[in-house]
């Protein structure tokens, strides 16, 4: 079995402002039991006392989210799951809600919380209920009792290691994602099922059972994801580079590929990014 807690050493997906944290959005870490399966919690950390009427690019991030949003008496105004996403798209910041809890899993992981596959799920939104039973009536009630990010995360954790099913967990579906990220979301398909001697056709089905997309698109999302990292933190890797690295033709076929999962090319997304 592969060990999952290996695997997030070599993978850290971002979001397209991996610096911002403010008061309508700050991230916190899970604790270790829930660290190979949970990429982060995120929120406000208490009501927001100013709004902000930005507009912000959600850029495909190879995970999953529960959102909560509460109004100034803590009383949910609307929530949702959120599977993969395989393109970018515009958000308003600005809302009516005076708070929000998020849950982001790592997408290969979610099935292990969920009722439920994800097969033919992807770029959509769906109540919690209908992949996270229970969730609304058992654990929202102590979420909305409190205001502090850090008092909700450990509700939302104690509840979440509680549902956590490992039996759930595709031997076959976890080796394939491990070596597509480490292989940097360069690997075909055919070579994926190779490595893990199961068939092309088996291995889609798992993929679309345990995360709702194919491993194609999901090698393509983590090539975008590792590329996007290293543009955000090694400063030191020029277009050379990251070309080879990446395995792209050239660097029309990286500014494509870029383009496509970020919805502008890689100058402006470091400039959106840091802005």
């Amino acid at each position: 079995m592969l060990n999952q807690e290996k695997l997030i050493t070599v993978y850290h997906p971002i979001t397209s402002k991996p610096y911002a944290y403010n008061q309508s959005y700050t991230e916190l870490q899970p604790c270790a039991s829930l660290a190979p399966y949970i990429r982060c919690f995120w929120g406000t950390d208490g009501p927001i006392t100013e709004k902000n009427e930005k507009t912000t690019i959600v850029i495909p991030d190879t995970c999953m989210d529960i959102i909560f949003h509460f109004d100034a008496e803590s009383k949910v105004l609307d929530s949702g799951f959120c599977v993969m996403d395989e393109k970018p798209y515009s958000a308003n910041e600005s809302a009516s809600f005076a708070s929000t809890f998020a849950i982001r899993f790592y997408g290969w992981a979610a099935v292990l919380f969920a009722g439920d596959k994800f097969t033919g799920c992807r770029n959509q939104a769906f109540d919690v209920d209908m992949f996270f039973p229970g969730m609304k009536r058992e654990m929202l009630p102590l979420i909305m009792n409190v205001t502090s990010l850090e008092k909700r995360v450990e509700i939302a954790s104690r509840y979440l290691l509680r549902k956590l099913t490992l039996k759930r967990l595709n031997n076959n579906f976890m080796n394939a994602v491990y070596d597509i990220i480490d292989m940097r979301g360069t690997l075909k398909v055919e070579e994926v099922s190779a490595q893990n001697a199961i068939s092309k056709r088996q291995l889609e089905r798992i993929f679309d059972e345990n995360m709702g997309i194919s491993p194609k698109n999901f090698s393509s999302l983590v090539r975008h994801q590792m590329l996007w990292h290293d543009l955000c933190y090694k400063k030191g890797m020029d277009m050379f580079d990251l070309i080879n690295k990446y395995s792209y033709y050239d660097q029309a076929h990286l500014l494509n590929d870029f383009k496509k999962y970020h919805g502008m090319p890689p100058k402006q997304a470091i400039e959106f990014a840091v802005g």
